[in-house]
């Protein structure tokens, strides 16, 4: 009978002198272990995500610094497998097949780690990258000389263009349309062909001047000839041959007679 009531004596004492607030944080001390694994988690995802960003963001710095252009607006958008998560590395390697091809569209990346655990894992990425390019103003029938008046500029994803971008129209200038460009279409040198406005062998007028005062004969053009190109011509007069630039349709024109 004693050892009863003194064990009922010690479950009452044990309730009354544990307060309730100590009571709750039992259990809560039980998650902590738990709170604290999947914070890590979190932080490591969070961090191998920031390097892979980072690592797109310079290689699209490289791709636009070889092009000598910046850009209008980049966007990258990362799809990690969940069990990442689970993974940390103090310096994840990354890589990619064709490597020397712009980070452009969908890309496939490895990730890989030695430290502190060795593991392998891959990750997508989808980047989007607008540049200022030069399109039609308008539609662009084949064999139409290009002049300021039918090309512009834009700005557009080249994430399905890469290759063929043309940023300056005047470079275009006197080149011919080789098939049907629609308006508001990238324009690029495999559309287009030279359009030689002389053509070598062709009889030309060669035409001189300078201070107040301009004079024309006939010459002979020892090369093609584009736009504002400078070609070799043969004074039919003198039989000197010249320098002289192309201005239009078999006329060239010199500064000096």
């Amino acid at each position: 009978m004693i050892y009863n009531i003194n064990s009922l004596f010690f479950r009452h004492k044990a309730e009354a002198t544990l307060p309730q607030r100590k009571r709750g944080t039992f259990p809560a001390l039980l998650l902590l272990p738990l709170l604290a694994w999947f914070s890590t988690g979190t932080v490591a995802a969070a961090g191998i995500e920031q390097q892979l960003q980072q690592h797109i963001e310079q290689e699209l710095a490289q791709y636009l610094q070889q092009l000598g252009v910046r850009a209008q607006q980049q966007d990258i958008q990362l799809m990690l497998p969940g069990g990442l998560a689970d993974n940390h590395c103090d310096n994840v390697q990354i890589s990619r097949r064709q490597q020397q091809e712009p980070p452009l569209g969908r890309v496939s990346y490895t990730l890989s780690c030695d430290s502190p655990q060795r593991w392998q894992s891959r990750a997508t990425a989808k980047v989007a990258l607008w540049l200022e390019l030069v399109v039609a103003s308008r539609t662009l029938e084949r064999d139409e000389v290009l002049n300021d008046t039918m090309l512009t500029t834009k700005s557009l994803d080249i994430a399905s263009l890469r290759h063929g971008l043309e940023f300056d129209s005047s470079a275009l200038f006197g080149m011919t349309v080789k098939r049907r460009i629609d308006a508001g279409s990238p324009v690029s040198r495999h559309l287009l062909q030279a359009a030689w406005l002389v053509q070598k062998g062709a009889q030309v007028t060669l035409q001189f001047s300078g201070d107040g005062f301009a004079v024309s004969t006939k010459g002979l053009a020892l090369s093609n000839g584009q736009l504002g190109e400078k070609i070799s011509v043969q004074n039919l007069s003198s039989g000197k041959v010249i320098d002289a630039i192309v201005i239009a349709e078999d006329l060239v024109e010199t500064g000096h007679k």
